[in-house]
């Protein structure tokens, strides 16, 4: 089990937020895009066809909408790939943690990845081809997972698809990243038992308006949502009495 605690004194400030280095130790270099941006990403329905982009195919189900990608970049390059994206207006998150590290006897304060290799991005299928495996992001790959019907039968010519993570559970790891807390946690494996029963949101405290389900972990009472392909993201404990049942319409 691999599990990352995130130490934080405080929120982001303003230069932490737009990519400056924070000296605290927690989460650095941006909170979510969507506490800063407000109008990012390209919509295919919006920009303009120039005579290098790939044609327009039919592959395993283009996506033309616009979705949050889990992307794979080789080890120590996730914010190379970051940045070359945001460059051309592509919103991206990668989540980022302050941890101290012993260096040459010295502890030390280093920005690091909460999850090595891993960033989102979002956008839709036909732009990232452009990215994907081009000359200046070599290194920069979808995750894929198997693409099968309903019977098990692969679908397409590899039999898999591009992961796409559920807008619901981005908005959570946005919320739950924003969140000021040492004792909030994410794990990357299936550890973590989440209760199966009523969606619940937090009603108050540092995480008010979080919504996922209970879990038991180090015996107390949290919140957690899996996010698909990586883990799942905990809150600090949260009293009972913080806790309202989500009516699903």
């Amino acid at each position: 089990m691999v599990v990352c605690k995130i130490m934080m004194d405080s929120l982001p400030s303003e230069n932490t937020r737009r990519g400056g280095q924070s000296s605290r130790i927690g989460v650095v270099a941006g909170a979510s895009p969507r506490t800063y941006h407000t109008d990012i990403g390209v919509s295919p329905s919006s920009a303009p066809r120039r005579k290098d982009d790939p044609p327009e195919t039919d592959s395993w189900q283009e996506q033309e909408d616009t979705v949050w990608f889990l992307m794979r970049a080789a080890y120590g390059q996730e914010r190379k790939a970051k940045e070359v994206l945001e460059a051309d207006n592509i919103e991206v998150f990668l989540p980022m943690t302050n941890k101290m590290h012993l260096v040459n006897g010295k502890r030390k304060c280093i920005t690091e990845s909460l999850i090595p290799n891993f960033l989102f991005v979002h956008s839709t299928e036909r732009l990232m081809k452009k990215y994907v495996g081009c000359p200046k992001l070599n290194y920069f790959h979808h995750y894929y997972i198997p693409n099968k019907d309903e019977n098990g039968i692969p679908i397409g010519k590899n039999g898999r698809k591009p992961l796409v993570i559920p807008d619901d559970q981005m908005e959570a790891f946005f919320k739950w990243y924003e969140a000021e807390d040492d004792n909030k946690m994410f794990v990357s494996d299936g550890s973590v038992k989440i209760v199966k029963g009523d969606k619940v949101k937090i009603t108050q405290g540092k995480f008010i308006g979080f919504c996922g389900f209970v879990c038991r972990v180090k015996r107390q009472t949290r919140v957690g949502v899996t996010i698909d392909g990586l883990g799942t993201i905990v809150t600090a404990y949260i009293p009972r009495a913080f806790l309202t049942k989500v009516t699903e319409e």
